[in-house]
């Protein structure tokens, strides 16, 4: 046999044990992949139906005052816990306070007038505008009497034309004065007019929305308080800082009620509903019951923060338990169990 004959021989021969190996390599891939497929379909069965994993929810709020101005006073640093409606800080509320004393004032004056409004003319006044009336009646009387004797002594030649003229204008002007003072008579004795009444009103009712508004900047907008029980994450301004309705100065977690987010599997949807019972676990703490506020209607992927006892990422939904924890045993973003009351099976079952 040649050299190249026994070189075919040779190569052939080297070649079948690397198919063999191969052959065998992908053999006990699948295998592997059988067994662990079946490994976590019976850890999956074996799991029980009302159980579930999740998380404490980190729920963060960011307080702002709802005024402008300068930072007074803070009162919490970070990692204190507050109460809901716990005051936080407040601005320098000086200016607030001078504009309030003015505002209180120009209310009064403004209800002052619509009160006098209502209560029409005083009688002093109406009886000063028929006085006056009665003298410009008799003024009248005077200048008539007047002209009358002017007008028969001119003829005889014992007053001149001229006379005769002032005794007319005089006449005219006393005529009306008393025009005059009839209207004004009139209108005291029937008193202020429905739209001037409204007018006063109105003003008043104007200045004391303006005082109330300025209560309220000084009451609620220069102040900044805990809109729920929580811990401060972060401080993020100091005093002497202005501050603004934009500008974040304390950042909040959400602390009561504590929201559990936990992922159930398509098996456990008829077992959990909303208003289900629930008790949560943890490593360290437990048990904190609770009640399932939301289920997900639409399914997803298992997020990579959730592990199962089967570690497989699937498709799940998502639910929401809420739980009240006064003590503050749970801490947010801590991995928790958690376990679905059974639904009472009926006497007839």
């Amino acid at each position: 046999m040649g050299r190249s004959g026994f070189s075919f021989f040779r190569g052939h021969h080297r070649r079948k044990p690397l198919r063999l190996f191969s052959t065998l390599a992908l053999s006990a891939v699948i295998a592997l992949c059988a067994a662990t497929a079946w490994k976590l379909r019976t850890a999956e069965n074996a799991a029980p139906a009302n159980r579930a994993w999740g998380n404490v929810e980190t729920r963060q709020t960011s307080l702002a005052f709802e005024a402008s101005g300068r930072i007074a006073a803070l009162h919490k640093e970070e990692g204190e816990s507050v109460q809901a409606g716990e005051l936080l800080g407040r601005l320098d509320d000086e200016a607030l306070r001078i504009s309030r004393r003015q505002a209180a004032a120009e209310l009064k004056r403004l209800q002052a007038q619509a009160a006098l409004a209502h209560e029409g003319t005083r009688q002093e006044d109406i009886d000063a505008a028929r006085a006056n009336e009665a003298a410009a009646r008799a003024q009248l009387e005077y200048a008539s009497a007047t002209l009358k004797r002017q007008q028969d002594l001119v003829p005889a030649g014992a007053a001149s034309r001229q006379m005769l003229d002032d005794a007319r204008r005089a006449e005219h002007a006393a005529r009306e004065s008393l025009t005059a003072a009839a209207a004004q008579r009139a209108a005291a004795e029937k008193g202020p007019r429905a739209q001037e009444i409204a007018a006063a009103d109105a003003a008043a009712e104007a200045a004391a929305a303006s005082l109330a508004a300025l209560d309220y900047q000084i009451h609620r907008g220069a102040v900044l308080t805990a809109p729920s029980a929580g811990i401060i994450r972060a401080r993020l301004a100091e005093p002497g800082d202005m501050a603004s309705p934009s500008r974040t100065i304390y950042q909040l977690s959400v602390a009561d009620p504590k929201w559990i987010r936990a992922y159930l599997t398509e098996r456990q949807l008829g077992l959990v509903k909303e208003g289900t019972l629930a008790t949560v676990f943890t490593d360290t703490v437990g048990p904190v019951d609770g009640t399932v506020a939301f289920v997900s209607d639409t399914a997803e992927f298992t997020p990579k923060t959730v592990q199962t006892e089967d570690l497989r990422a699937s498709l799940v939904y998502e639910v929401r338990i809420t739980v009240r924890d006064p003590e503050n045993r749970l801490r947010l973003g801590q991995p928790v169990t958690v376990e679905f009351a059974q639904p009472r099976s009926s006497p007839h079952d």
